[in-house]
């Protein structure tokens, strides 16, 4: 089953080079920058689970600079 999600990461100073990160069974399809000065990145993520997309919404939220995370859509 493949879990799809919208997510919207949160935090002023955090680079489009830092949500690059290894997601082990999912994987980041589309980067966006939120317009705003402060808006922060919506991604949209694959997961193989929901278990996985779990673990990498978790590693979202260890990137320098995140204040956030959030899911925006979810589609299994």
């Amino acid at each position: 089953m493949i879990v799809s999600s919208l997510v919207l990461i949160e935090g002023s100073n955090v680079k489009e080079e830092a949500l690059g990160i290894s997601l082990m069974n999912a994987l980041q399809v589309v980067i966006g920058r939120v317009p705003g000065p402060d808006s922060g990145w919506v991604l949209h993520v694959a997961a193989n689970s929901l278990d996985d997309l779990g673990k990498a919404l978790l590693e979202f939220g260890q990137i320098q600079g995140v204040t956030g995370v959030l899911t925006l859509t979810l589609r299994t």
